[in-house]
């Protein structure tokens, strides 16, 4: 094998690393200001102005998210995986959303009428469409 290839394969297996690809996800799991189990929802995610400007309506019910980081500021990027926050956040506002199964975690209690705000901890079976 030469040393190109070698190096090849190191870069691929550093940027696959859970460690790379998970640390925002990581934070969310291992906040202290998770007040309840992490669960795994069916959402549309949207990016618009306001705060917080990345909201998940929980599909099926009349339920709104509000997403923040893992310290539960909710300005700003930096709040999702990598790979999602650049394509929401580099379009304009609420021109799309991304559709499939977050699983997020609670930092705020739920309360009925109350947006809850929660970091989110992994996404899976992402679509995303213009909106």
């Amino acid at each position: 094998m030469t040393w190109r290839a070698i190096a090849t394969t190191i870069g691929f297996l550093t940027l696959a690393s859970p460690l790379h690809a998970d640390d925002r996800s990581g934070a969310c799991l291992r906040s202290a200001l998770r007040v309840g189990d992490c669960v795994t929802v069916h959402a549309r995610l949207t990016t618009c102005t306001g705060i917080p400007n990345a909201r998940l309506w929980v599909i099926g019910t009349k339920r709104v998210l509000g997403v923040a980081d893992a310290d539960a500021k909710h300005g700003g990027e930096k709040i999702l995986p990598h790979w999602l926050d650049e394509t929401m956040f580099s379009a304009m506002p609420c021109s799309k959303a991304a559709y499939g199964d977050f699983t997020v975690c609670p930092l705020s209690p739920d309360r009925p009428g109350v947006m809850r705000t929660v970091c989110v901890a992994d996404v899976a079976n992402i679509v995303l469409r213009d909106w």
